[in-house]
C-alpha cells in the first residue's frame, strides 16, 4: 500500500503504533509491552503466539495483524446488521473518528436510518455510547440552546435518538437545532447562547458547537445542507440467527473495554492524525471531501486494506450522486441544475459562445422536465428568468459577441463550474477561455420588428436581459 502522503517520521511512528495494538493491548493496563495479553477483547479474533508482528505496511509480504479498528468492526458485526458491509466499515470508522475530531478538523454527522421500526437503529446507537467518548444519549433536543450548554461543559459527542421526531421538519424551533448541528460539524463552530450573569441578568455568550453526532430515525426528514454533512447507514430487521442479542448486563464490561483500548490507540496517533491529510479519490471536493477525509485518516493509521475500503466508499458515493441528479432524485437548487445543464451544452458544443435562443431551445430539448412548458413551473423557461439565476446566484452576466448576437461566452462560467467540481474546459484550451468578445462590436440598427425590451427598452434585446421589470 502507497504511503507517499506521509512525512517519513510519520510512517515510522505509524508502523510502531500500528504494531505496538496489532494483536490487542498488552498486560494489564495495555501500555507497559509486557509479553502478557489481555483476554481477547470483544470482537477480537484469537491469534496464534507464532503470528509476525510486522504491520504491513513497509511493503513487505507479511500479512497485518489486526488493530482496534478491525475488533471494533467485528464487534460490531456481531450485533447488528446494516444493509451492506460498507456501511459496518463506516460504523466502525466513524466510531474510532470521534476520539480524533478534533484533529481531523471536521466531523461527519452520522445518519443511521431505516424503513421500518425495529430494525436496531438504537442498538447502533447504546454500542455507539460505549465505544466513543463522553456520549450524550438524547432523544429530544428542547431548544438550540441546550447543545451548547452541553458542549461548553464537556466536549461530548451527541447520540441523538428517534430523530424522526426529534428534529421533525413540523418542531417549532427547529431551525435552529439544525443551525446548531449544522454549524458543528467543523473546528471552531459557535454559536451566540443567552447565559445567566449575576452583574446583567442574561448576556450574550459564544458556547461551542463542534462535536460528532449521529442521528438514528426511521428515514428523518432532515433538509439537503445538513444531509451534505452527513453519511448514512441503512438498518434493516435482522431474522433470528443473523447477529447476537445485545444483553448489556453481560457484555457492559467487554465493550466499555473496547471503548478504552480505542481511546489509548486514538492517543498514540493524535498527533500524527493531526499532520496527516492523505489523498482521496479524484472528484471528491467540498463537502464531498469534509465528510470523508475525517474517516480516510483514521484508515491510514488503521492500516491493512482500509484506505483502499475509503477510496471505494468515496467512489460510490460520488457515482450515486451522479446518478441521483440523472434520474431527478436529487435536491438540488434550481440555480444548480441551469449551472450543470449548461455546463453541458458548452461541453457538447466546444464553442466558447453560444447564443441565448440556442440556450434555451436545447435546455428545453434535453431537459423539459426542467425547462420546457411540461415542467413543474408550468411555463418553458425564459431569458429573463435564466438570466436572473444567474445573475442572482454566479455574478454571471449575458453579454454580445462580434456578430451582436446576445448569449453567453464558456468563460463566463469559468468560475461557478469550478466551485461545483465540473471541468471548465481550461486544460483543453490552452490560450484560455475568452469571457468577452475580442472586439467591442458596433451597435446594430434596431430592426422595425422588434417592440423594446419591457425591462431595458433596449429594442434588440427581445427579452434577453438580466434586469428585473
Amino acid at each position: 500500500m502507497s504511503r507517499d502522503y506521509l512525512a517519513p517520521e510519520i510512517n515510522a511512528e505509524m508502523r510502531a503504533v500500528t504494531a505496538k495494538y496489532a494483536d490487542g493491548l498488552d498486560a494489564s493496563d495495555g501500555l507497559d509491552g509486557s509479553p502478557e495479553t489481555l483476554p481477547r477483547t470483544v470482537g477480537t479474533a484469537a491469534r496464534p503466539d507464532s503470528s509476525d508482528a510486522s504491520d504491513g505496511l513497509d511493503g513487505s509480504a507479511e500479512t497485518p495483524r489486526e488493530t482496534v479498528v478491525d475488533s471494533v468492526r467485528e464487534h460490531l458485526s456481531r450485533y447488528v446488521l446494516p444493509a451492506s458491509d460498507d456501511d459496518l466499515d463506516v460504523l466502525a470508522l466513524w466510531a474510532v473518528h470521534t476520539h480524533v475530531a478534533a484533529e481531523s478538523y471536521t466531523t461527519p454527522r452520522l445518519i443511521i436510518t431505516s424503513p421500518m421500526p425495529g430494525s436496531g437503529k438504537t442498538t447502533v446507537l447504546e454500542h455507539l455510547e460505549r465505544l466513543v467518548p463522553n456520549p450524550v444519549q438524547m432523544s429530544s433536543v428542547s431548544s438550540s440552546a441546550l447543545i451548547p450548554r452541553i458542549l461548553a461543559a464537556q466536549s461530548s459527542v451527541l447520540l441523538i435518538d428517534e430523530a424522526e421526531k426529534a428534529l421533525s421538519p413540523n418542531k417549532p424551533g427547529i431551525e435552529d437545532v439544525l443551525g446548531v448541528l449544522n454549524s458543528g460539524y467543523k473546528v471552531g463552530g459557535s454559536r451566540p447562547v443567552l447565559v445567566p450573569s449575576k452583574e446583567d441578568g442574561w448576556v450574550a455568550s459564544n458556547l461551542p458547537t463542534f462535536a460528532p453526532v449521529a442521528m438514528a430515525g426511521n428515514a428523518p426528514d432532515l433538509p439537503e445542507d445538513t444531509m451534505q454533512r452527513s453519511l448514512v447507514v441503512t438498518m434493516f430487521p435482522a431474522s433470528e440467527g443473523d447477529v447476537e442479542e445485545t444483553d448489556w448486563e453481560v457484555l457492559e464490561p467487554d465493550v466499555k473495554d473496547l471503548g478504552e483500548s480505542v481511546a489509548a490507540w486514538a492517543d498514540q496517533i493524535r498527533e500524527q492524525v493531526r499532520r496527516t491529510r492523505p489523498d482521496v479519490p479524484r472528484g471528491c471536493i467540498g463537502r464531498v471531501k469534509e465528510r470523508w477525509l475525517p474517516l480516510k485518516r483514521v484508515a491510514v493509521f488503521a492500516g491493512r486494506d482500509w484506505p483502499e475500503r475509503v477510496d471505494r466508499m468515496i467512489v460510490a458515493n460520488l457515482e450515486e450522486m451522479t446518478r441521483d441528479r440523472e434520474e431527478g432524485l436529487s435536491t438540488m437548487q434550481i440555480h444548480v441544475h441551469l449551472l450543470r445543464d449548461l455546463h453541458e451544452l458548452f461541453d457538447g458544443e466546444g464553442s466558447a459562445f453560444l447564443p441565448t435562443s440556442v440556450l434555451l431551445s436545447m435546455l428545453a430539448s434535453r431537459h423539459p422536465e426542467r425547462w420546457s412548458a411540461s415542467s413543474p413551473l408550468g411555463s418553458a423557461l425564459t431569458a429573463q428568468r435564466m438570466g436572473r439565476m444567474l445573475v442572482k446566484n454566479f455574478a454571471i452576466r449575458a453579454s454580445k459577441n462580434s456578430e451582436d448576437r446576445r448569449g453567453y461566452f464558456r468563460g463566463s462560467f469559468v468560475r461557478a463550474w469550478r466551485a461545483v467540481g465540473l471541468d471548465d474546459g481550461s486544460r483543453r484550451s490552452p490560450e484560455g477561455l475568452p469571457s468577452e468578445p475580442s472586439e467591442p462590436s458596433e451597435p446594430s440598427e434596431p430592426s422595425a420588428e422588434l417592440d423594446p425590451c419591457p425591462a431595458c427598452n433596449e429594442p434588440s434585446c427581445a427579452g434577453d436581459c438580466e434586469v428585473t421589470p
